[in-house]
């Protein structure tokens, strides 16, 4: 079992997760709140950043789902991932604010 740490909706959470389970269906298991849509790498609502960890990344998705630029910058698709050992992930909501607020912090402190 690898330890999840999935930051979505403005909170943590942390949960375990079968290397043969994806880390979306592992967190709907529990209960835990993550974005999806069609569970099968076509629409992109589960699109999170990896911000560390290894994982493999299903190459069967939607490029409009999950780039190859996308794939290259650290992202993936929970619906269509699977963990290889401990990993922290950020939805892309999440991760987009996190951007904003420290673009935000940058110009203050000029």
């Amino acid at each position: 079992m690898n330890k999840v740490t999935l930051k979505a909706r403005g909170q943590q959470f942390e949960y375990q997760c079968a290397p043969n389970v994806t880390p979306l269906r592992a967190a709907r298991d529990q209960f835990i709140p993550i974005p999806t849509g069609c569970i099968r790498g076509g629409c992109g609502m589960c699109k999170v950043k990896v911000v560390s960890g290894e994982y493999e990344q299903e190459m069967i998705r939607s490029h409009d789902a999950l780039s190859d630029e996308d794939l290259a910058n650290g992202f993936a698709l929970a619906c269509c991932m699977t963990a290889k050992s401990d990993i922290e992930i950020i939805t892309v909501e999440d991760y987009e604010k996190l951007q904003q607020n420290e673009s935000g912090l940058e110009k203050i402190e000029k």
